[in-house]
């Protein structure tokens, strides 16, 4: 019998050392949602001691899942399905789940974000427990913080131009106008040249304006004009549309406003309607932006529908397929691959979802279309840690 012990207490020594080899932290769930095994790798991601085999043993890893104010009963966890945690949705369906947990919580109140893993254990056809991996995303979301401000820089350099020719224009006129105002003797004529000038004036206020939008980012959402944030993004560009001979059509009704971080679906907006530029080329074209209420056929929501699209030579398809990945680019030099995977991340952080269609050969184009919810629809990642 002593021996026996021996035999199953090496067993599981073995199986520990196994387990804390890995680099994921792994714990076994009852069904009470209580820990009945962990490795060194959870014991550091949940802020634990780890000295000593039990020192997670017995806690209800199932409320490190759940948003502090939102009660912690797993009874309440397992009926409130639209808040239930991988955990607590295995044992309720019996079933393997994985997903990107937003914010795990340690034991002091900070947090983490995870990719989750539950796998129940099924012994005689029935869940007896359950396996959690987690693997913890915090340096690859640093990482993709770090693409994000790159790309924001990029795309502040590629808009340098762009305002440099906007700019220059007007003062180019009002160069002219000044040279007009000295050598006139009319009255008339002067106060004419001064009412031009004027709207040069307006036109670089304008222009610094949007550029001052265009960097501007808070950390509060608020509604915003969808028609007024296109006509304002389309402004930086009137210089570069006219040289390009690239027309606008617009079909811009009234909706209501969306709730949102209004940098943000700015960048969007900017990078979509830069490519659409760029597609087209010297050969000029027609530039389509759109906008329309619409409700999601997955959920009822109510939200805007924002078309951009243009007539360019439309998108190579072994480039459309992946459309979305970071560093992807057709630009060569000019592009850091980085403008729609940034785009991608910030529509759907605010609940939202962007689609593609293109088209080469006759009647070519590409169609940029971007579904947003009029209620903001962020999720946990904006809960503060």
């Amino acid at each position: 019998m002593e021996k026996k012990l021996e035999k199953v207490q090496g067993q599981r020594e073995e199986w520990q050392a196994v387990l804390d080899a890995s680099g994921e932290g792994i714990c076994g769930v009852d069904l009470a949602g209580k820990c009945t095994f962990a490795n060194h790798a959870a014991k550091l991601l949940f802020g634990v001691s780890a000295d000593g085999a039990g020192s997670m043993l017995g806690e209800e890893v199932h409320k490190r899942l759940h948003r502090p104010d939102l009660g912690d009963g797993l009874t309440e966890r397992l009926e409130a399905a639209a808040w239930a945690c991988p955990i607590c949705e295995a044992i309720r369906t019996g079933q393997a789940c994985s997903r990107v947990q937003e914010a795990v919580f340690r034991r002091d109140g900070s947090w983490f974000p995870a990719e989750l893993s539950v796998v129940p254990v099924k012994v005689t056809g029935a869940v007896e427990s359950l396996v959690v991996t987690f693997r913890d995303l915090t340096e690859q979301r640093k990482r993709e913080e770090a693409l994000r401000r790159l790309e924001k820089l990029a795309a502040v350099g590629q808009l340098a131009s762009s305002i440099a020719h906007e700019i220059n224009n007007p003062l180019e006129s009002l160069t002219n106008l000044l040279y007009l105002m000295r050598l006139s003797d009319s009255v008339e004529e002067i106060h004419e040249y001064v009412a031009v000038a004027q709207t040069e004036l307006a036109r670089v206020t304008e222009i610094t304006m949007q550029t001052l939008r265009f960097h501007r980012q808070s950390s509060r959402s608020v509604e915003v004009d969808m028609a007024d944030l296109m006509r304002s993004v389309v402004a930086l560009y009137t210089g570069r549309l006219l040289v390009r001979r690239v027309t606008v059509e617009w079909r811009l009704p009234k909706v209501k406003k969306v709730l949102c971080l209004e940098g943000e679906i700015r960048q969007v907006l900017n990078n979509l309607v830069r490519n659409a530029v760029d597609a087209m080329g010297v050969q000029g074209g027609r530039l389509l932006l759109r906008l329309h209420p619409q409700y999601d056929s997955r959920s009822g929501r109510a939200g805007v529908r924002i078309t951009v699209a243009d007539t360019g030579e439309g998108i190579r398809p072994d480039i459309a397929s992946r459309l979305y990945e970071a560093f992807l680019t057709s630009k060569e030099l000019t592009g850091t691959g980085l403008g729609l995977w940034v785009s991608r991340a910030i529509v759907e952080k605010h609940g939202g979802r962007i689609r593609t269609r293109t088209r080469r050969g006759e009647r070519h184009g590409t169609v940029f279309s971007v579904w947003l919810p009029l209620d903001g629809g962020f999720n946990l990642s904006t809960v503060a840690g």
